[in-house]
């Protein structure tokens, strides 16, 4: 698999789902990662640029509880898959170093989503909600999804 067509197809396919996502009333924030040999090779989001920079490249908050299990589940065979709603990944995490920024960009709930695409690569589809919406109607809407949203992302 060449990982500049991957690459490309990643990008294609992030367009797609992040357009379809942010169609809808209760999203505020979607992003995409790309994860080879451990380390982000290609990302993607709707919005807030300044702090994904902030929050994946610059490290700022690499020692999250969240980032290092986000990372951690990204090491995965081909073909797997795995979910992780934040709400329950931070629930004993009493000071939170994410807390702030994301309640600035009104992210308070968020759904991970991760495919294992070769054995050394996999892909994350983050998608998150605001204040108005409750975790429980936020997971009611998402988790049914999994799959179809997963399949975005079949071709790579």
């Amino acid at each position: 698999m060449d990982p500049k067509e991957v690459k490309l197809n990643f990008h294609r396919c992030s367009t797609e789902v992040i357009n379809f996502l942010n169609k809808m009333e209760k999203t505020t924030y979607i992003s995409t990662l790309l994860v080879q040999n451990n380390a982000i090779a290609a990302h993607q989001s709707n919005g807030y640029a300044e702090w994904d920079n902030k929050f994946y490249y610059e490290g700022k908050y690499k020692d999250s509880l969240l980032i290092k299990i986000g990372i951690e589940l990204t090491k995965i065979k081909k073909g797997d898959v795995s979910t992780v709603v934040w709400d329950d990944a931070l629930r004993n995490e009493k000071i939170n170093v994410i807390d702030e920024q994301r309640r600035a960009h009104n992210i308070y709930h968020g759904i991970s989503f991760i495919y294992g695409v070769e054995n050394d690569m996999s892909m994350a589809l983050n998608i998150c909600t605001g204040v108005n919406t409750s975790q429980k109607e936020f997971e009611n809407l998402i988790l049914p999804m999994r799959f179809a949203l997963l399949n975005y992302f079949k071709d790579l």
